[in-house]
């Protein structure tokens, strides 16, 4: 998981799925990340971060105009474990597939290093968005900033496990 290796996905003439890797780059993307989790709690800059940044893989969505429009990490908690954070799309791209290219890439990701289980504590006003793609729901989680609700959810990828 070396962040300063940059692969780019052509995934259609619009759209593309980029690992940031310029101080740019992560400039966009940490940026969207806050505008998108934080800033509508009136949260400083800085708490879109903690303390794995540098032992995840960091993925985002570049429009054909290079503004990043979706973001989204994934790191292992175990050999066999992996798990989603700060997974977020720009408002305006909400509900054009720029999730499901994310959610994919993050689940193939997952695969090639060998998980079984993918988990994330997913916000309750997007559970649904997950439930699509196979998540389950597996108990209510934490509530951020006293008013976001969570839910606990998982998928097993690995056809084995």
């Amino acid at each position: 998981m070396d962040p300063k290796r940059s692969v780019k996905y052509q995934t259609s003439p619009a759209l593309s799925l980029v690992e940031p890797s310029t101080p740019e780059q992560f400039e966009q993307y940490y940026d969207l990340r806050w505008r998108i989790l934080r800033a509508p709690w009136k949260q400083a800059r800085g708490s879109e971060k903690d303390i794995m940044e540098e032992d995840s893989y960091h993925l985002m969505v570049v429009d054909s105009a290079g503004q990043v429009i979706g973001v989204a990490r994934l790191h292992l908690n175990t050999p066999q474990q992996a798990q989603i954070r700060f997974m977020a799309v720009e408002t305006r791209e909400q509900r054009k597939g720029v999730g499901k290219m994310l959610l994919l890439a993050l689940e193939a990701k997952a695969l090639e290093w060998g998980a079984e289980e993918i988990i994330f504590d997913a916000r309750a006003n997007v559970a649904g968005f997950y439930k699509r793609y196979g998540y389950v729901t597996l108990a209510p989680g934490h509530t951020l900033f006293n008013s976001v609700h969570h839910y606990k959810m998982h998928k097993y990828i690995n056809q084995y496990s």
